[in-house]
């Protein structure tokens, strides 16, 4: 069984040996403590993965032989975006990451009226980066072999100016409609707009719903943000994806 899952954004052809990148090789070596000869899983989102072998190990970088080329995927047929307003520190880190393991393939970040982060040119670069590497990891972790898409921090007005899906939902505490009431379909494009701490303005789910947005109650509870994109995606995937029974 393999070690492990490492994604390497590089052409990977069967019998040729690649150099993995420091990351990479930092984490078998220091972290798993792996050894040549041990097997490991390559991919590269370009489609399924691939068997491999630790062929040499130097002290700073891993080389690995690609074996196989396995057409493996665990990707849902549900097309799901998370418009996420930005919340502070690991929040925002815990929503991306449980948001990629549960199967959704695009990400937005939006400042918000309520959002409490606020970020330079050069500070929004990195955090940009930090997420993008989150969003790798919980792929690594979770068997997805495609690249969730992350987009650029943009305000919720630009959001919502070019949003193009089936079904647009917007979580409000004070709808009426429940995800039950909604024909989606498989295959189809589905966006979730969540606001961060503190939810989303009344102006802006006012706006929302001009722009087509359908709002959304998930329960009688007031759920933190973090909790309410696992649990609306959860229900999306349970009702309209490929979790729970079908």
């Amino acid at each position: 069984m393999p070690i492990s899952r490492i994604f390497q954004p590089v052409d990977l052809v069967c019998g040729s040996v690649i150099q993995l990148d420091a990351q990479a090789s930092h984490h078998l070596t220091a972290v798993l403590r792996a050894n040549t000869e041990n097997t490991v899983t390559i991919f590269n989102g370009k489609g399924g993965e691939y068997k491999s072998t630790i062929t040499q190990i130097n002290k700073k970088q891993v080389s690995v032989q690609i074996n196989e080329h396995v057409a493996r995927e665990a990707e849902s047929p549900l097309e799901l975006c998370l418009a996420q307003g930005i919340s502070r520190g690991e929040k925002m880190d815990y929503t991306i990451q449980k948001a990629v393991e549960l199967g959704v393939k695009k990400i937005i970040p939006l400042f918000t009226e309520r959002c409490t982060v606020k970020l330079d040119e050069e500070r929004r670069a990195k955090r940009f980066q930090h997420w993008q590497s989150i969003i790798i990891s919980a792929c690594e972790q979770s068997g997805r072999n495609q690249i969730p898409e992350l987009l650029f921090p943009m305000t919720l007005e630009n959001s919502l100016r070019s949003v193009q899906a089936d079904w647009c939902f917007v979580l409000s505490p004070i709808a009426t409609s429940q995800l039950k009431d909604k024909p989606v379909q498989k295959q189809q494009r589905v966006i979730l707009l969540i606001g961060p701490e503190g939810g989303l303005s009344e102006s802006e789910i006012s706006l929302a719903c001009q722009q087509g947005f359908l709002p959304l109650n998930l329960g009688p509870r007031i759920l933190r943000t973090e909790t309410a994109a696992v649990a609306a995606i959860t229900a999306l995937q349970c009702s309209f994806g490929d979790m729970g029974a079908h």
